[in-house]
């Protein structure tokens, strides 16, 4: 019999529940703590309780709000510096452009502009200034930031622009998180860049959630690898704690219709308490088909 536990870590309660093939088996619901282990190996030992074959589970999956709670909340984010390849063009909108003022505050350490990027056949309208971005990467070390995102135009077409400036980042900061956009994004450069700052951000976060739950399954005793469900199939948790925008847009925006209003600049949704450009940055909403960049609707919750 094909056993799953899942959790769900909500900003009051942690709700953990055993599958046994389509069926829910146990259910229970404790609070959720601050620390989140806590909370998490708490639910996790009240349902192996109930239904001690949960440690012979061949998965367990997360659920949780965190990530979109601290947007929200302003709160558990980090300094990110932001890596814009594409000068000289792409200059008159630079990166947090259009992030509401407090939360670009909390999350704007430096601002790097450099020429580079791509057309929209693949080809460099000028040479990468490897130059400039190691001396970049140089003022990161230096100044102690984290976690850095790039974005070069037209990177999903040709991504060696930005996996050059990995490259470069990895050997003068190694410690340093590192987001490239064409790895969360589509074409457009402000919204896939939109993502990759928003991941950026929350990526200490994200590897401080993905710890508590491998910690507390190993607690109650569950052998289960831990993962984080997709829009197609489950992840590791590896995979989240690198995306965690994944686990916020999904969370936020699940696919229903939205109503989009050009004068508000918002998407007004009961489902939906950040602004629809976070929706569509992110990679969980497209504005004009109501789906995900994929192609398929942005349902899950990771």
């Amino acid at each position: 019999m094909r056993r799953r536990i899942g959790i769900d870590v909500g900003g009051t309660n942690t709700d953990a529940v055993l599958l046994e093939e389509d069926a829910v088996s146990a259910a229970v619901k404790t609070p959720t703590t601050s620390d989140v282990t806590t909370g998490i190996t708490r639910a996790l030992a009240a349902l192996v309780e109930q239904a001690p074959a949960a440690r012979d589970a061949h998965a367990a999956m997360i659920g949780t709000t965190h990530f979109t709670n601290a947007v929200v909340q302003r709160r558990d984010l980090g300094r990110v510096a932001a890596v814009r390849i594409g000068l000289p063009s792409g200059a008159s909108l630079p990166p947090f452009v259009d992030w509401p003022e407090d939360l670009a505050d909390l999350v704007r350490a430096e601002v790097v502009m450099l020429e580079g990027g791509h057309e929209f056949d693949g080809r460099p309208p000028v040479p990468f200034d490897t130059r400039g971005m190691r001396a970049a990467a140089r003022r990161i070390r230096d100044a102690g930031i984290r976690s850095v995102a790039i974005a070069a135009v037209f990177s999903p077409l040709n991504a060696s622009g930005e996996e050059e400036a990995a490259a470069i980042l990895q050997e003068e900061c190694p410690d340093v998180a590192v987001t490239l956009s064409h790895r969360l994004g589509r074409i457009g450069l402000l919204e896939r860049e939109n993502a990759a700052l928003l991941n950026a951000c929350l990526i200490e976060l994200a590897r401080t959630t993905t710890r508590a739950f491998t910690q507390a399954l190993r607690a109650s005793g569950i052998a289960a690898p831990p993962s984080s469900p997709s829009a197609t199939k489950p992840s590791s948790s590896t995979w989240a704690a690198r995306r965690p925008t994944s686990a916020a847009c999904a969370t936020a925006f699940p696919a229903r219709p939205t109503t989009w209003s050009r004068s508000a600049g918002s998407a007004r949704s009961s489902a939906c308490p950040i602004s629809s450009r976070w929706a569509w940055a992110a990679g969980a909403w497209s504005e004009r088909r109501g789906r995900s960049p994929s192609g398929r609707p942005a349902w899950a919750i990771a």
